[in-house]
């Protein structure tokens, strides 16, 4: 399923600016570039700072929308995109 281009963005700005939602709720799962085992991680709402067309961790690092592969809000899966590696 292929989303429109800005939907990652929409989807974290939604999470901080809408009152209803919690930053902490969310879980944000990315592709990390051979930092991790599984090439995989994860990392809760309230640890980033959303920029136009990324976010930055609590570390410095600087992850590009398009490797965000996953969002997740509480148990419910809100954003995925097909991995083609």
């Amino acid at each position: 399923m292929r989303m429109r281009k800005g939907k990652i963005r929409e989807i974290l700005e939604a999470m901080i600016w809408d009152n209803r939602n919690r930053p902490i709720d969310y879980r944000i799962v990315f592709i990390s570039r051979g930092e991790s085992p599984n090439n995989l991680e994860e990392v809760r709402g309230d640890q980033i700072e959303v920029k136009k067309d990324r976010i930055k961790l609590s570390d410095g690092r600087e992850i590009p929308h398009h490797r965000i592969v996953a969002i997740w809000k509480g148990n419910m899966l809100i954003y995925l995109r097909e991995l083609n590696y």
